[in-house]
């Protein structure tokens, strides 16, 4: 009993140590090959981000992290869920910890649209600016407008999260340059696309609004001008003659399907959260966004702030139970003899199995070939488990000494019983 409480005092105060582990920095690097950057904890224990952390980030970020490093994200001071290889994307304030069980370090970004120090080219000639929206019920698009010089049409308002196709039209203007983005890498785009693969885009809206090499002035006059000169001019002069160009960012969220990273879930443009439904049930709203704890199907109605735009609704079913299977002829610890069967629980699950780390291709459901085998179980939410399974299976030479151990013991008992039954006699 005595040596009970002593072990039990270890665990706890061992607890109490981890809960207080210390907090380092987290030392960032910078991949050239893949232009990620890598912030470390240590050597074993790091997170991938596709962009630059600790500053105003304009886009979506894809974090990636092994299996051992324990991570968490939190939103405007709320926990959010996070995937190794999923997105994150919604305006807010942002803290990135990574721990190894017993220190912890942390870096904070923010998301919103893109400022200027966030283009590759110089601030100086970048002018920040937003789209108005309006709505026309007679064709069901929405106008957005860059201030008085370019006005574009959309199915759905800025910042929207749809589980439908989106049909965007653009006029052309030669002062106009318009890039798209799908996840963070760069897709084709042109007036009229419909775009309907499930992924995060990001339109960017770059409008010249003056020639740099016309009446104002030319390439020559510009390399005269020192940063500094640029800067102390700028504070002097007409801003406009300075800010070239009009940036603006229209973004939306395309999904499909029950979904397991779409944690939360900000307001499109000019909306607020009306209301929310989890499988019929009128769910509590506080703050901004809503964040979606429970799995289910979810009806989110948005209104407009001003009430000159119309209500816009999303369907969407949440999913973060992770799919099983059954493995039969599997013992304890995960081994099996001569053969094992996989059986699916549920018949959409998506089965990999792997041997030696190499995925095996058109692999049966019954296994009868020996090895170490991973089985990775995934539904269409992004889901997943994975089980281990070593198959041991007695060769045919094995088997056939066996026969043949048990013929020489047969053989040896009979003639012992025989010389007994010679050499012992009862008296």
């Amino acid at each position: 009993m005595k040596k009970a409480i002593i072990i039990t005092y270890i665990l706890m105060l061992l607890f109490s140590v981890s809960s207080f582990a210390a907090s380092i920095g987290l030392e960032e690097t910078y991949i050239e090959d893949t232009g990620e950057y890598r912030y470390y904890l240590d050597e074993r224990n790091y997170v991938t981000s596709s962009q630059q952390l600790g500053k105003i980030v304009g886009n979506v970020i894809k974090f990636t992290y092994n299996d051992y490093t324990y991570v968490s994200l939190k939103k405007d001071g709320e926990d959010v869920e996070i995937l190794s290889g999923g997105y994150i994307y919604g305006n807010g304030s942002y803290t990135l910890t990574v721990s190894n069980g017993k220190d912890s370090g942390s870096i904070g970004f923010i998301i919103k649209e893109p400022s200027a120090e966030d283009l590759d080219s110089d601030e100086s000639f970048y002018n920040k600016t937003s789209f108005t929206q309006s709505y026309s019920a007679e064709d069901n698009m929405y106008s957005l407008s860059m201030r008085e010089l370019y006005t574009f049409r959309s199915t759905i308002p800025n910042y929207a999260v749809t589980d439908g196709s989106v049909k965007i039209y653009t006029p052309s203007d030669r002062k106009m340059s318009i890039t798209a983005y799908k996840d963070g890498v760069e897709t084709g785009f042109s007036s009229g696309k419909t775009f309907s693969d499930p992924g995060y885009y990001v339109l960017s809206f770059v409008y010249d609004s003056a020639d740099i090499n016309d009446e104002m002035y030319t390439e020559s006059d510009l390399q005269g001008f020192s940063d500094e000169a640029m800067e102390n001019a700028a504070l002097n002069a007409d801003s406009s003659y300075f800010n070239i160009a009009d940036v603006a960012i229209y973004s939306f969220y395309i999904i499909d399907g029950p979904q397991n990273r779409l944690n939360y879930i900000d307001p499109p443009q000019d909306y607020n959260i009306s209301s929310v439904m989890l499988e019929g049930q009128k769910q509590t709203v506080e703050g901004s966004f809503y964040k979606t704890e429970k799995d289910g199907n979810y009806r989110i109605l948005f209104k407009s702030i001003d009430g000159t735009l119309p209500d816009y609704t999303l369907n969407f079913s949440r999913d973060t139970t992770a799919p099983t299977l059954t493995l039969e002829g599997v013992g304890a610890g995960g081994i099996a003899k001569n053969n094992f069967r996989i059986v699916k629980d549920n018949e959409n699950t998506e089965v990999e199995i792997y041997k030696g780390g190499v995925l095996q291709e058109d692999a049966p459901e019954d296994i009868n070939t020996p090895g170490l085998y991973r089985i990775v179980a995934l539904d269409s939410a992004g889901n997943s488990n994975t089980y281990v399974v070593n198959l041991k299976i007695k060769s045919a030479v094995t088997i056939l000494w066996l026969i043949l151990l048990l013929i020489v013991s047969a053989a040896a008992v009979k003639l012992y019983s025989s010389y007994i039954g010679k050499n012992i006699h009862i008296r």
